[in-house]
């Protein structure tokens, strides 16, 4: 069995435990109250999701569940996350349409690289911040800027370095959101969100 490591960069902790075969690429562990969500979780599992009305946006198995990317001729870090709505059916969870939600956040310190995405431990953002951009898509439809955001928040809770053997493997960006805005005239929210991202050099732009 291999030794797996989380380093916990802002506390400067390490924590040790034995891995468990069951870390893959994502995995969905139902949140205990709203079975529409997953349960926050800080081990890197690529789920994210939030309610939305009487549905729900989550992360829906996609192949590609998030992307980042930096930006350096403005400082910006921009973070999709790739998933779908769903609401519950009769028996079964539904899919209405695929859908995605990007930030795009200015930065003080250059995050070139995804193994600098420490410097976000910690990190709130406020969305109705006009130099922040938060933009839609819905099935193949271009992405829509959100233009009339009323309120929201982006918290990076926490950020760690996993290390495996005591070889570097990833960094886990895990935290929370909600945003309410307005688009064509209807009242939209995303609330009670939550993230926890594996981020390695494929997802890291």
């Amino acid at each position: 069995m291999k030794k797996l490591i989380i380093c916990m960069v802002a506390a400067g902790l390490f924590a040790a435990c034995e891995k468990s075969d069951s870390i893959d690429n994502s995995i969905w562990i139902a949140d205990p109250d709203d079975s529409g969500l997953p349960k926050y979780t800080e081990w890197g599992y690529n789920t994210f999701g939030a309610q939305m009305g009487t549905s729900y946006f989550s992360s829906c198995w996609r192949d590609t569940p998030f992307t980042m990317e930096w930006h350096d001729n403005d400082s910006t870090l921009e973070l999709t996350m790739n998933g779908c709505q769903t609401y519950k059916g009769r028996y079964e969870w539904l899919i209405k349409e695929d859908m995605s939600l990007t930030i795009i956040i200015p930065c003080d310190s250059v995050i070139d690289s995804f193994k600098k995405l420490y410097l976000l431990n910690g990190k709130f953002f406020d969305l109705t911040n006009p130099d922040i951009k938060v933009l839609v898509r819905r099935d193949n439809n271009p992405q829509e800027i959100v233009s009339d955001i009323r309120s929201g928040n982006f918290y990076f809770k926490r950020v760690q370095m996993l290390y495996v053997d005591e070889n570097f493997e990833k960094v886990i960006v895990s935290g929370t959101f909600d945003i309410r805005y307005v688009r064509d005239g209807e009242k939209t929210w995303l609330s009670d969100g939550r993230f926890d991202l594996g981020v390695t050099q494929n997802l890291f732009w």
